[in-house]
């Protein structure tokens, strides 16, 4: 009898869980309310900074990877402790790599933001009362 009722259960749960599924978002985007083309266009800025910000932690990421492998094979061939090489190795590198980093996340913070205004300017301006 347990089993019957546990199955059938599981049945209307898989049966039922299409009826709970959310429209698409590609419908979203060809609205042609303001507030959601401004959201949109808010969405594919942050996106983009994203992707920019990832990019150069993955570049900076790289060169400290190379410099603490560098600083490890030195260590072990000259019989120092390989884990304090690589400790220091590591802030030294993410150190030196700091200013281009940071260059990099703020140009694309400059673009996000840019992108950001200019998504608010044409919603108010498309905005009708």
């Amino acid at each position: 009898m347990n089993k019957i009722v546990v199955c059938t259960i599981a049945l209307l749960t898989i049966l039922a869980a299409p009826a709970h599924a959310q429209t698409p978002a590609s419908t979203a985007a060809k609205s042609d309310d303001p507030v959601v083309q401004t959201r949109m266009k808010r969405k594919t800025a942050s996106d983009t900074y994203s992707s920019a910000v990832a990019a150069a932690r993955k570049e900076r990421d790289a060169k400290v990877s190379a410099a603490v492998d560098a600083a490890v094979k030195d260590a072990t061939a000259t019989g120092k402790d390989p884990i304090v090489a690589r400790r220091n190795a590591t802030s030294a590198a993410r150190k030196a790599s700091k200013a281009d980093y940071d260059a990099a996340v703020r140009a694309a913070k400059k673009e996000r933001d840019a992108a950001y205004a200019a998504a608010g300017k044409t919603s108010t301006t498309q905005a009708k009362p």
